[in-house]
């Protein structure tokens, strides 16, 4: 693991309902040089807070919310219900702050959980990854 749990980011958003995650991507938390999956380590989000500014999370900084969070998260793609998980990251961050990142994680799973087969709802297509049961959580 990482500076924060392997599933979650900086940002706000939940890796562990990315369609990547655990196949090509082990997530924005891992440090795991590794992986398949290469594009989080030119993330900007992702570099200011880890290496520029050594946070944790975005809502630990003094210019939170900053136009980079603005621009790349949540107000991209507006009304396209595929991108609702980039539309609730300042709920997701104020949540984590206030929770904590493991309770936070724990109803994250809760959230993403095929009520059908217990598999995984992934966000884009808000869809099981094993049955193909379309939710939205």
């Amino acid at each position: 693991m990482g500076r924060i749990p392997d599933e979650t980011s900086p940002c706000g958003v939940f890796c562990g309902a990315c369609p990547s995650y655990a196949k090509s991507c082990l997530g924005c938390g891992s440090e795991d040089h590794q992986q398949r999956r290469k594009s989080k380590w030119k993330c900007k989000i992702r570099n200011c807070c880890f290496e520029e500014k050594n946070l944790n999370f975005c809502i630990e900084c003094d210019e939170f919310p900053c136009q980079l969070l603005e621009k790349k998260l949540k107000n991209s793609h507006p009304g396209e219900a595929r991108f609702k998980y980039r539309h609730e990251i300042y709920d997701n961050l104020k949540e984590i702050n206030e929770k904590g990142v493991k309770n936070w994680i724990k109803e994250q799973n809760k959230r993403f959980k095929c009520p059908k087969c217990d598999g995984r709802v992934v966000w884009y297509k808000y869809a099981c990854n094993e049955c193909g049961y379309e939710y939205s959580p």
